[in-house]
């Protein structure tokens, strides 16, 4: 099985530098919301520019970290009928996913870090001062993230066995998201209500959870209540993706797909 999953890494690898220029518009493109977003903010309140900085440099690192495209993908494959190739490989369709999330995490990781870096020396406000728990703190935050993020998409994807244009139904989580995730507004300067919905939505934990551990707005027991919320959507995630998967294959096997 592992040397399954490293030849997928190494295929997704080639692949990634096949299509090096559209991965490079694709990933710039995505960057371009949070700093209008930024911006924006700024505009409004020209004393906390240095925390705006700090908060949408790092939404622009979190969220390239946790993206997920999946239901894109599965959306096409499902609905042409070429999913039923991967069914009949060997190896379950969700690791060529995880391989190509983890080969093009890699790459934005190695894109992005040397950026911040070098920013840093021009705006104090991204010189981040942690020590080795909170980094791993973070990194254990951002991993649940990636993974909830991951598995919702592909959970989405997998709608496509019963709905004919799923990316639809993404479009209007994507939507839903973009309040209850922190990447429209820091949470601080959201209503108390959706604040308080937030906690208990998915959306929170995919992106704005990551960057209020790195920034240090989360600490104590609000801290310990986030990554319990984290792991028990992960668990959700989990149960629904093997549902959707099963609940798929016969209403695949059912129209002779």
């Amino acid at each position: 099985m592992v040397k399954k999953f490293m030849a997928l890494l190494r295929m997704k690898y080639i692949e990634m530098f096949a299509y090096q220029w559209a991965t490079l518009a694709w990933s710039t493109g995505a960057m371009v919301q949070p700093i209008i977003t930024m911006m924006v903010w700024i505009n409004i309140y020209e004393t906390e520019m240095e925390s705006f900085i700090l908060y949408f440099s790092t939404l622009i690192l979190v969220e390239r970290l946790t993206a997920a495209w999946d239901v894109w993908d599965l959306d096409r494959d499902i609905r042409e009928g070429s999913f039923s190739n991967y069914i009949l490989r060997p190896i379950h369709p969700i690791h060529w996913a995880i391989a190509e999330n983890i080969i093009y995490k890699g790459l934005f990781l190695v894109v992005l870090v040397p950026a911040w870096l070098v920013s840093s020396f021009f705006l104090p406000s991204l010189q981040l001062h942690l020590n080795g728990w909170e980094w791993m703190l973070f990194i254990s935050a951002l991993l649940l993230g990636g993974g909830i993020r991951f598995m919702f998409s592909y959970s989405c994807g997998l709608l496509g066995f019963w709905i004919n244009k799923v990316t639809a139904v993404y479009a209007m989580f994507e939507g839903i998201s973009l309040f209850f995730s922190g990447r429209i507004a820091p949470f601080s300067l959201l209503p108390p209500i959706m604040q308080d919905i937030s906690l208990y939505l998915p959306f929170r934990y995919m992106i704005g959870f990551p960057i209020e551990v790195i920034t240090g707005s989360v600490k104590g027991a609000d801290l310990g209540y986030g990554f319990l919320g984290a792991f028990i959507w992960v668990l959700i995630f989990m149960g629904i993706l093997g549902f959707l998967w099963h609940a798929g294959l016969k209403k695949n096997q059912a129209v002779g797909g």
